[in-house]
C-alpha cells in the first residue's frame, strides 16, 4: 500500500489565528497585507488561476512561485496579496500577487474490510490526533488537525471501517481520522490540512449521507464526533464551501497584518 508523506504547512500556521472577511476595505488594498486561503488550481498550457474554497476566483497578476510545480486540480493553501478587484464582466473576483503555495495532502479515504491484513491496519496507526475543523469542497472532505511530533514522518488517513460502518441507532456512516506517528517523540504541536476524496461512499438511491467524523484524542476517547451532511448532488453543482471560524461562517480567507 502506498502512503503519502504528510506535508506540514508550518510556514502558514500563524495565519490561522486572525480572521477577517475578504469584503473588508475592497477599494483600499494594502501591499503589506496578505491572505491565506485553501483552494484548487485550474491550469492550462497557457495560464492558471485559483478558486478558493469560499468561491473567490483569483487571477495571478504577479507571482513568486514556480508555475511548473503547479498542476491542474491541485489542492493548495495559497498565500496572496490582493492587488485589485476583478472587472464586473470578468470571471475573476480578484487580481492578486501569489506569495507562496503549499500543496494540501490529497488522497482517497481508506477502507477496512474483513480481508484487510492486520499489518496494513497496524500501519494506518491509532496514535492521538485532534480534529480542529472539517468542511466540504465538492467531493473532498477537508480536515484541519494537529498532533504531537518532532521531525519524523507521520501518516494520516481517513478510515471507513466496512466491518463497523454505521452508528446503529442513527445510521450515520463513521469516518475516523487515523494517525501513525512512527515512533516520533512528542516535541511540539504540529498542524496540517488534508483533503480526502469521499466520492466512493456515494449511493445511487440517495443524494446525501450523514457522516459521523471522529478522531482518537490523546486521552484515548473519541474526539470531535461531529455529524456532517454530505449532499453530493448539491456540492457537485456549487463546488464551493465555507469554513467556520470562531462560530462565524466565513470563507477560508484570512488576512495577515
Amino acid at each position: 500500500m502506498k502512503m503519502k508523506q504528510l506535508l506540514l504547512l508550518m510556514s502558514m500556521v500563524l495565519g490561522l489565528f486572525v480572521y477577517t472577511s475578504c469584503e473588508e476595505d475592497d477599494d483600499h488594498y494594502s501591499l503589506d497585507k496578505f491572505w491565506l486561503s485553501s483552494g484548487t488550481i485550474t491550469k492550462t498550457t497557457d495560464y492558471y488561476y485559483v478558486t478558493t474554497d469560499g468561491g473567490s476566483v483569483l487571477w495571478p497578476a504577479a507571482s513568486s512561485v514556480n508555475e511548473s510545480y503547479l498542476e491542474d486540480g491541485m489542492r493548495i493553501l495559497v498565500n496572496y496579496t490582493i492587488l485589485d478587484d476583478g472587472a464586473t464582466d470578468d470571471i475573476y473576483d480578484y487580481y492578486v500577487k501569489i506569495n507562496d503555495v503549499d500543496e494540501i495532502l490529497t488522497k482517497p479515504y481508506f477502507e477496512f474490510t474483513e480481508e484487510t491484513p492486520v499489518d496494513i491496519i497496524d500501519s494506518i496507526g491509532n496514535d492521538p490526533i485532534k480534529i480542529l475543523d472539517t468542511w466540504f469542497t465538492g467531493d473532498y472532505l477537508n480536515v484541519e488537525f494537529n498532533y504531537g511530533g518532532g521531525v519524523g514522518l507521520h501518516f494520516v488517513n481517513l478510515v471507513y471501517d466496512a466491518t463497523n460502518p454505521v452508528v446503529d441507532e442513527t445510521g450515520e456512516i463513521i469516518l475516523e481520522l487515523k494517525h501513525n506517528d512512527n515512533g516520533d517523540p512528542y516535541s511540539y504541536v504540529q498542524w496540517g490540512v488534508a483533503s480526502f476524496d469521499i466520492s466512493g461512499l456515494q449511493q445511487e438511491d440517495v443524494s446525501e449521507l450523514k457522516l459521523l467524523i471522529r478522531s482518537n484524542y490523546p486521552d484515548g476517547e473519541y474526539d470531535y464526533n461531529k455529524v456532517l451532511i454530505y449532499n453530493y448532488e448539491e456540492l457537485s453543482q456549487t463546488m464551493s464551501a465555507q469554513k467556520v471560524f470562531n462560530n462565524k461562517a466565513v470563507a477560508l480567507d484570512v488576512e495577515l497584518n
